[in-house]
């Protein structure tokens, strides 16, 4: 390896710890926590929970807008500074919430949440590395997956311990504060818009020879790519956007696994332990697709990542008082569960190259959005108005097995947009 090459290594490198300040952090340590100040906040304002938490309803409707726009913005501005200013808006109005006393406040924090997410949640990360990896994209992508995760893990009973020593508005503003500062400052010291503004090549750039086929096939992906009009003719972007919809549909029924476990025979202990264990296998799932995707490709490492999802949760469906195939079913699960962060944004730039990449993606990150602010509301009518959740468990196996098939064939339909071309 050459000085150049070892330069450019280091540098990917730190951009990824530059997406881990601006990605990670903020939706580790916030967003998904959001959770433990339902209860205190409902109890001090006597608000339903429905109104304390339609902000949550409202971030990603904002954010499904603001996608395309902040896709086009990143492609053609410097990421450094729009992601430092995006981090530290997020942040100071995450730190305003903590003393939020009325509805409209809350509601429009929510709308900020959904601008500067359209940003940072699922856009800005997958493109930025994109930029500095030809090749190992998909473990440095399922290493600010798997971190957020872990993040997530350790805020939430920290944050609870906060919450009951000293009240939800004083640990707010400690999380928020303590978020803005480290996630500002790693994003203005490693992130970089891309090799060639340092006048560097992506990592894996050149001639490698005795490469695999897949090696070739991501070789031409990444040095070629199809124009956008040649993307938006293509039913391949559709096809995209509705497999990326169905990772996060099927990765939003695991908020209805504790509800669904209090209401039957396995009991409310089993729900909180399988939280626990979607935590753990989330983390550990992550790491393996994304290395599975770096060694045999997106094609098939989405098919693996669907089928676990499916039969995850037909374990867990036939489970009925058995712990032991329940747990073993939300293990297999996280395969699936972490696709989202993982399969999308591989099978974007597989399917489309990398020439247009940020706005094919604000696509993406615009259907990820609009499914999720849908998937609560179809789960919450389905329970509803059946009375069980028996339904919603066969819905997530059928979209699964769609996955499995759709992968493949979004990536041929998509290849002939702009490959024979």
């Amino acid at each position: 390896m050459n000085a150049s090459q070892k330069k450019s290594t280091i540098w990917a490198w730190l951009v990824v710890i530059g997406c881990l300040g601006f990605y990670s952090i903020p939706t580790g340590i916030i967003a998904n926590t959001s959770g433990i100040f339902v209860a205190p906040v409902m109890d001090q304002f006597g608000w339903s929970q429905t109104d304390t938490t339609m902000y949550r309803t409202i971030q990603p409707l904002v954010s499904a807008v603001v996608a395309p726009f902040a896709g086009r913005l990143l492609q053609k501005g410097n990421p450094r500074w729009i992601l430092a200013a995006v981090s530290l808006a997020f942040g100071l109005a995450s730190w305003a919430s903590a003393y939020a006393t009325e509805l409209w406040q809350w509601n429009l924090y929510g709308v900020v949440f959904g601008i500067t997410a359209g940003f940072f949640m699922y856009l800005a990360a997958p493109v930025l590395i994109n930029s500095w990896f030809e090749k190992n994209a998909g473990i440095a992508i399922s290493i600010t997956a798997a971190v957020l995760s872990l993040l997530g893990a350790f805020a939430s009973p920290i944050g609870q311990g906060m919450i009951d020593a000293y009240g939800w508005q004083t640990a707010r503003a400690i999380m928020s504060i303590f978020t803005t500062v480290l996630s500002v400052v790693l994003t203005v010291l490693f992130v970089r818009k891309s090799p060639a503004v340092m006048g560097l090549l992506p990592v894996g750039a050149g001639h490698k020879p005795n490469e695999t086929a897949v090696e070739k096939e991501e070789e031409l992906t990444f040095e070629d790519g199809a124009t956008m009009e040649q993307a938006r003719r293509s039913p391949g972007l559709y096809l995209l956007v509705l497999v990326a919809g169905i990772f996060v549909m099927c990765a939003a029924f695991f908020q209805q696994i504790p509800a669904f476990c209090a209401r039957t025979e396995l009991g409310a202990g089993a729900g909180a332990m399988a939280v626990s264990i979607m935590m753990v296998g989330g983390i550990v799932f992550k790491l393996v697709l994304g290395a599975l995707n770096d060694r045999i490709g997106v094609r098939w490492t989405g098919v693996i990542s669907a089928t676990c999802g499916a039969l995850g949760i037909f374990l867990a469906y036939i489970a009925g008082a058995n712990v032991t195939v329940f747990y073993a079913g939300m293990v297999i699960f996280g395969g699936g569960y972490a696709g989202l962060t993982v399969i999308a944004p591989m099978l974007a730039r597989e399917s489309f190259g990398s020439l247009n990449y940020s706005q094919v993606y604000s696509w993406v990150s615009t259907g990820i959005f609009i499914f999720t602010a849908i998937s609560f509301v179809v789960y919450g009518m389905i329970y509803d108005t059946t009375g069980s959740y028996d339904l919603c468990f066969v819905l997530v196996i059928a979209m699964y097995l769609i996955g499995v098939v759709l992968v493949p064939v979004t990536i041929a339909i998509s290849h002939k947009a702009w490959k024979r071309a």
